[in-house]
């Protein structure tokens, strides 16, 4: 224990730094680590391109808010306009196919010199900018897009937005119309948002949603055709990336910190990788939430530090999830939490020093939690709780060190226990309901390998079918 949690100080160390990367701390990956740092083979990312040449005009605000609203489910904030300083200005409008940021820059000094300044390679927006469906913005190379705080300047896209190692951020200053306004990016219908070796800073407010910072918002009528990805990118004190209603997302290798949280959300999502990124220090909420029926979802090699949350939160209908390799320390609220969803598997992730459980399920079916290492967390390792009648749940081949205790139970169901290891958790191994089984769990502890010996708690009856992980039933 205590050379895990060195190592874990050192790995933290190296990724102090907002531009650190997790391959700063690769060479600490190895031993019981090897699992962390292991690299998922991955198809590079190919930025998708529209040949015909943009065009720029105009669009009144207040009309493109009540399109986007009525189109996502009124996911935008009815408050935003009140940040804007000239209510009677325009948004800048992309329309007809592709404007690189120099072209953008161009057109608007020629056209409306009010709505852009330009010093060098960074072009300030202090109008909003609309980028629809049939367009698209690129910020290219050493780059950058910065939008105007103190004028309440925003990036509304239904089209493409490309940052091919470009930056996006918020200028400095305060807003006088919502005090805690900042610019913010979001995505919605039809639209996707690419980005690799980009950099974002200081964008967004209010939560999840599409002012969180950056935001993917899809929609049942327009959906997407063209993926989203954001790969190898930094994200400094940004309010979170919120992905709603949308699919094919794709997050990797990137560097988030700071920011309220929660860092990266999902929110009725179908398939998405979430890995390889390194979130650290989020003020107000989790590292990584999972919500709202979101399935087909891996959250795999992220290094998940001091977070005010739960390193990982699954809540409401999700399934199909599998958090795998993840090292997660010194969040909050826990490793991880699985609140009323099913079919999971979490698996060989360290989950060391945490505020609260390792990892907690509540109301959740067909679970399989193994190998994974569960240490010195401030509740349980493992805590079972307020289970349905026939939920069942499989704890295979984990290791346990000093936690308050090994497995917490209350209200479970049906738990299996096979060649757990306990050999480094006192004095409580099991609490709870689950208390009286001791003497059973040290019976079958000492039997170990394929023919090992399982324990049964609350075993359900025969005719309790199992959930149907692969219907969804």
């Amino acid at each position: 224990m205590a050379r895990l949690t060195r190592t874990v100080s050192k790995i933290g160390e190296r990724l102090r730094s907002p531009e650190a990367r997790k391959d700063d701390a690769r060479a600490l990956l190895t031993g019981r680590f090897a699992a962390v740092g292991r690299q998922a083979d991955q198809a590079p990312v190919v930025l998708d391109r529209l040949e015909t040449q943009g065009q720029l005009g105009t669009v009144p605000v207040d009309f493109m808010l009540a399109q986007l609203r009525l189109q996502t489910a009124q996911q935008f904030d009815t408050d935003v306009e009140k940040a804007l300083a000239d209510r009677a200005a325009p948004a800048l409008f992309i329309r007809g196919g592709t404007m690189t940021l120099d072209q953008l820059a161009a057109e608007a000094t020629k056209s409306y010199p009010d709505a852009l300044q330009r010093d060098g390679e960074t072009v300030l927006a202090r109008w909003p900018i609309v980028i629809w469906s049939d367009a698209a913005l690129v910020v290219g190379s050493g780059q950058r897009l910065e939008l105007s705080t103190t004028d309440g300047a925003f990036l509304l896209n239904s089209g493409l937005l490309t940052l091919d190692r470009g930056t996006l951020s918020a200028s400095e200053g305060t807003n006088p119309g919502i005090k805690n306004f900042r610019p913010f990016v979001a995505t919605a219908m039809t639209g996707a948002m690419q980005a690799r070796e980009a950099r974002f800073d200081r964008l967004g407010y209010g939560g999840t949603g599409s002012t969180s910072g950056i935001s993917v918002l899809g929609a049942a009528l327009f959906p997407a055709k063209i993926s989203s990805f954001i790969v190898d990118s930094t994200f400094d004190n940004v309010g979170g990336i919120s992905l709603q209603n949308t699919h094919r997302i794709r997050l990797s290798g990137n560097r988030i910190s700071g920011g309220a949280g929660p860092a990266i959300a999902l929110k009725g999502v179908t398939g998405a990788d979430i890995m390889n990124n390194v979130i650290t220090g989020t003020t107000d909420a989790q590292a990584i939430d999972v919500q709202n029926t979101s399935t087909s979802v891996a959250v795999t090699g992220n290094i998940l530090l001091g977070n005010r949350g739960s390193g990982i939160f699954v809540a409401n209908d999700a399934r199909d999830v599998t958090i795998t390799g993840n090292l997660l320390s010194g969040n909050g609220r826990g490793g991880v939490s699985v609140v009323r969803s099913a079919c999971m598997t979490i698996a060989d992730n360290i989950i060391l020093s945490n505020g609260q459980v390792g990892i907690k399920v509540r109301a959740s079916d067909a679970l399989t939690l193994s190998h994974n290492d569960l240490i010195a967390n401030a509740g349980a390792g493992i805590s079972i709780i307020d289970q349905d009648a026939h939920a069942r749940v499989a704890i295979d081949g984990n290791a346990f060190s000093a936690n308050k205790s090994g497995i917490h139970g209350g209200s479970a169901s049906e738990v299996a226990l096979k060649a757990n290891d306990f050999a480094g958790q006192s004095p409580i191994l099991l609490d709870g309901e689950f208390a009286p089984y001791v003497p059973q769990l040290l019976k079958t502890a000492a039997s170990a390998g394929p023919q090992a010996e399982a324990l049964t708690i609350h075993a359900n009856t025969q005719s309790a079918a199992p959930a149907d992980c692969k219907t969804g039933s």
